[in-house]
């Protein structure tokens, strides 16, 4: 049976096995190196979340074999010096997006399955762009991810 603390682990194990362009920093982790971030040279890095959004009943069945679907979003801050270029950074972001459009992972039990929107309008989307840092040293995009988990309880 799958739940959303799974589902965090797995879309993490996911992004840490299929992006290595960057040094990642993940929600309540210890960053990844010291200094932090990248500061000798300075280097692009990322930052991953996951926040859960909705949680509700999805299916009929009885208790415990009942079908619920949680909905959220992936949002990873792309990071990347002042003066980096913003098509190197747009391709940077880019293959964040690249590695989650329309994948499904976690299907770790009949009815059980995270997946990552590919609907129209509904992907993974590269927004904005803009100073990020206090000593306006790094400049940031932000890669949102939509993702449906499908699970049983």
């Amino acid at each position: 049976m799958g739940d959303y603390p799974g589902a965090v682990a797995a879309a993490i194990a996911f992004f840490r096995g299929g992006f290595s362009a960057a040094p990642v920093q993940f929600q309540n982790e210890d960053p990844p190196q010291n200094p932090w971030p990248p500061a000798s040279p300075p280097a692009p890095w990322c930052y991953f979340e996951m926040v859960q959004l909705d949680d509700r009943l999805r299916g009929v069945g009885l208790p415990g074999n009942q079908v619920w679907l949680a909905t959220g979003n992936v949002a990873v801050s792309v990071f990347v010096p002042k003066g980096y270029g913003l098509a190197d950074h747009l391709t940077l972001a880019g293959q964040v997006d690249t590695l989650f459009r329309a994948k499904t992972i976690y299907n770790t039990a009949p009815g059980v399955a995270l997946r990552f929107w590919s609907e129209q309008g509904q992907g993974p989307s590269i927004q904005g762009g803009d100073s990020k840092s206090d000593d306006g040293n790094w400049f940031g995009a932000v890669v949102v991810i939509p993702f449906q988990l499908f699970y049983i309880k």
